[in-house]
Formats: structure tokens, C-alpha cells, sequence
């Protein structure tokens, strides 16, 4: 998988995981049309607001800053970044913008919405093993376990609407 990655390509990375999520999850709590499914997914856009805001506090607390660089070093940076995850977390965020413009279904929103949370417990964790800062591995430590904890929420979910769906047969 990926042999090297840097702070600043973690944080480039999480932001935009971070970013699509908090865009996805406001927009379908605004779409949903019941309550449990409203509540997950208001419930995991403020969690995707406060991993940003992690995300700041990260940039900040890094020797020599985290995302400072060149103009040229930039576009370098998010091709690379960018080959390193469009096959998995990239395309699930492109699927979220898709969904988002499309009639509502809980059941689309939620499958695509767990398998992106799954990409990013994949990603985390891959930085995680990489990576050598103890800062870091513990911030990386802390998203990987909200992550999963998204994974479950949205299981349980989408199991209880599949479950219903059934029922109604």
C-alpha cells in the first residue's frame, strides 16, 4: 500500500475526507425523512466538524506547519495524494456529490456513507503505520477509532432499514 507519507499529505488528505463528509451528512440530514436517520447523520456532520477542527489544531501545533508550501510544491503535492487515494476514498467522496444532487434514499446515503467511513478507517490506519511522530500517531490513533465508531452507527442504521424494508414485503 503506501510506503511514505507525510504530515502534509495526512493533513491534505483528512481535510478533504473531512470536508466531503461534513458536506455529504449536512446535506442528507436536510434530505432525511425520518427521525433516526436524521439524528445519525446530523450526529456524524458535527463529528466531521470537530475532526476539521482537529485537523486546524494539528496544522498549528506541527513544527514547520503543516500544509506551508510553495505554489508548485502544492500542485505536486495533490497529484501525488491524489494517485495515492483516487481508486478508494476519492471516488467514494466524487459518489457523495453525485448522491447529494439526486432524489433521496436512506439506503443509498447510508451504503455510501459506510463504505466511504470504511476507506477513511483504511486510510487513518495506513498513515498510522507509517508515520514515526508520536504526536501524530496519536491524533491518527484518535480518528481511527471515531472512524469505526461512524462504521458502526451507519450499520446499525441501514441494518434497522433493511430489517424494515423486509418486514414491509
Amino acid at each position: 500500500m503506501i510506503e511514505y507519507l507525510s504530515e502534509d499529505e495526512i493533513y491534505r488528505v483528512g481535510i478533504a475526507i473531512e470536508e466531503a463528509g461534513l458536506d455529504f451528512y449536512t446535506t442528507m440530514a436536510e434530505k432525511a425523512d425520518d427521525a433516526a436517520t436524521k439524528r445519525i447523520f446530523r450526529r456524524l456532520a458535527r463529528d466531521e466538524k470537530q475532526h476539521l477542527a482537529f485537523f486546524e489544531t494539528l496544522e498549528l501545533e506541527t513544527s514547520g506547519g503543516m500544509g506551508k508550501q510553495t505554489a508548485e510544491q502544492d500542485k505536486e503535492t495533490s497529484a501525488y495524494i491524489s494517485s495515492l487515494v483516487d481508486g478508494g476514498i476519492f471516488r467514494g467522496i466524487a459518489k457523495m456529490a453525485k448522491v447529494t444532487r439526486r432524489k433521496y434514499n436512506a439506503e443509498t446515503a447510508l451504503e455510501l456513507a459506510l463504505a466511504v467511513e470504511k476507506d477513511a478507517v483504511l486510510y487513518y490506519t495506513e498513515a498510522f503505520r507509517v508515520n514515526t511522530k508520536s504526536g501524530a500517531k496519536k491524533a491518527l490513533a484518535r480518528l481511527i477509532d471515531e472512524e469505526k465508531s461512524h462504521v458502526v452507527q451507519i450499520t446499525k442504521r441501514l441494518d434497522k432499514i433493511l430489517k424494515d424494508k423486509e418486514k414491509a414485503k
